[in-house]
């Protein structure tokens, strides 16, 4: 500041010699005000930036307390509502976290599980499932759920973990445990009475089919000994009316069979090979990978391909060639039926997937978009009208695979 005072009073006497003392204290003056001003106001602008900050931060600090603090009142209140036993442990299986439902359940107090794990209030091998569940969550960061029984109940446990925000690791594992043992017992119940309605509807249709065989019988003969061409007319008539009774109740076994089984993994190539054989089809071509293509299906695939092939020879005759194909898209499988009959009109090409369209039973086609339906699995037609019938069927990506090693 001194060097600066000495350089401003050279400057005057170079600049204005004739300045009087009075006046160039006066100047030294005004001159040392303002640089001090300037020295002041920037160390205190800078002081009244940070106070603000300051401010600013203590006000979303404030905030983020009171969020946190009404996050962990909704979280308390919704984990103490709730009828499920909720609980979360640490990585070692020490319990941080019971709510009072589960509390009830066990019979505890709420200090009673205070520097407690897992282990302390469960048999070593009931602790052993869990650890295995709890190491599943941590080392897939994702969460599991399984089914056990305890005691005459069943519950259903899932298993969430907690991240750390941070580091993004997983810290703790909450657990949901519900019991399921009203739910348990009535799939118990209606399992035992689907039995019984399927054992009395397979006699009832056995009974059926074989009294419309002896119907037929009956028929038959009376038509080769009727000499009244008229008799024989209805009689004939009759047969078909009987005919198409056999494959209506034939259908009736089909449809409930759909879905009964769980869906499996089935070879395409050989599902088709055997659903050719009954209809001595001497061969199908087919283009693609076939012969390593697994479709996951009900267990009534077959059924598909077999009316598929059955309606090519009532339409296109029975010499028809029929070609499978299949296309691999980004997340589809395209699996293609096509033959060289007449195919379908335009306006009939939703129609024929209706129940009881068509020149026979009507049946088919319906059947075979109702087992396909069961995993997801898309059919239709679009084939050009009088170039041949072309069924599509459309598989989602989680539903087909290659044969591993092929």
């Amino acid at each position: 500041m001194a060097v600066l005072m000495t350089v401003f009073e050279l400057a005057k006497q170079f600049v204005v010699p004739a300045v009087t003392i009075w006046q160039s204290h006066l100047i030294t003056i005004g001159f040392t005000s303002i640089i001090a001003v300037i020295i002041m106001a920037v160390p205190l602008s800078a002081m009244h930036r940070e106070q603000q900050r300051s401010e600013e931060a203590l006000v979303h600090r404030k905030e983020a307390e009171e969020r946190l603090r009404t996050s962990e009142m909704q979280y308390h209140s919704f984990v103490e509502s709730v009828e499920d036993s909720i609980y979360t442990v640490d990585r070692d299986l020490r319990y941080l976290l019971i709510n009072t439902r589960h509390l009830i359940r066990k019979g505890l107090l709420p200090e009673t599980y205070a520097g407690k794990s897992y282990g302390d209030f469960h048999t070593a091998e009931e602790t052993a499932v869990f650890r295995a569940e709890v190491t599943r969550v941590l080392m897939t960061k994702a969460g599991v759920q399984d089914e056990y029984e305890k005691e005459g109940k069943h519950f259903l446990r899932k298993l969430h973990p907690v991240f750390d925000s941070a580091s993004n690791t997983i810290t703790a594992v909450t657990v949901i445990s519900t019991e399921i043992t009203k739910r348990k017992t009535a799939e118990r119940n209606l399992e035992a009475i689907n039995r019984k309605l399927n054992l009395m509807n397979e006699i009832t249709r056995h009974d059926i089919l074989n009294q419309l065989t002896v119907l037929n019988s009956y028929l038959s003969l009376a038509e080769e000994q009727s000499a009244d061409a008229i008799v024989k007319k209805y009689l004939l008539r009759s047969e078909h009316v009987s005919d198409t009774i056999y494959s209506q109740i034939l259908f009736t076994r089909d449809y409930q069979n759909i879905g009964i089984s769980s869906p499996q993994w089935q070879n395409l190539c050989a599902t088709i090979q055997r659903a050719r054989h009954p209809l001595k089809i001497p061969s199908v071509a087919f283009e693609g990978a076939f012969s390593s293509l697994e479709i996951f299906a009900d267990p009534l695939l077959e059924k598909v391909f077999f009316n598929l092939m059955d309606n090519s020879l009532r339409y296109a005759g029975p010499h028809a060639l029929i070609r499978f194909s299949c296309i691999e898209e980004e997340r589809v499988l395209r699996i293609i039926c096509e033959d060289d009959g007449p195919g379908i009109p335009s306006d009939q090409k939703e129609k024929i997937f209706a129940r009881g369209f068509g020149r026979n039973s009507g049946m088919g086609l319906f059947l075979i978009r109702e087992i396909l339906s069961i995993t997801g699995i898309a059919i239709y037609e679009n084939g050009e009208p009088g170039s041949g019938s072309r069924f599509e069927m459309i598989v989602p990506s989680r539903h087909y695979r290659q044969r591993a090693g092929e």
